[in-house]
């Protein structure tokens, strides 16, 4: 049999597009190859035809959802830059503190937030800023948490557990 009188029998017997159908088996159900392929009477080969075909492999699957939260992370940036001047003046410019110190990293992360939007998806530099991003957002949240002494609890908990390791 050929794939495409694989498919008019399976959608057939089910009642639905074939789409429906391997969505259904790998996305809601979590089958792999051999349980897909088995669970529709088809070869496995016709089965990862069709997997490829709708884009429902493991590493497009992986590649789809990571471009999601690639696009969700962008739009948050574009609220959250929606009224931010970038050129605006410093508050502790010329104040050598814990504050003037949590300034320049908000506004760093500002600046990183910025670029990211305006490079290309599947870039290098993506995944550098991204990496960016993410540290800056670390240095905030020890700078909170060392202004409300919950830094060295932190810290301890850390330690903690290292230790179980």
């Amino acid at each position: 049999m050929t794939n495409k009188e694989y498919q008019d029998q399976v959608e057939e017997k089910l009642g639905k597009p074939l789409k429906d159908i391997m969505h259904e088996l790998i996305v809601e159900k979590g089958m792999d190859q051999w349980d897909g392929s088995s669970e529709l009477g088809v070869p496995k080969k016709t089965f990862v035809t069709w997997r490829t075909k709708y884009g429902l492999g493991p590493i497009q699957r992986s590649a789809n959802l990571a471009q999601k939260i690639r696009q969700k992370d962008l739009e948050n940036y574009r609220e959250q830059l929606d009224n931010v001047d970038l050129e605006r003046e410093f508050v502790y410019k010329d104040e050598y503190s814990i504050r003037g110190f949590k300034e320049i990293i908000e506004r760093m992360l500002e600046l990183e937030k910025q670029r990211r939007l305006l490079i290309e998806s599947d870039s290098m530099t993506d995944f550098s800023i991204s990496i960016k991003i993410g540290m800056l957002e670390q240095y905030i949240t020890h700078l909170e948490q060392y202004e409300q002494s919950e830094l060295y609890v932190h810290y301890e908990s850390e330690l903690k557990s290292l230790e179980m390791i």
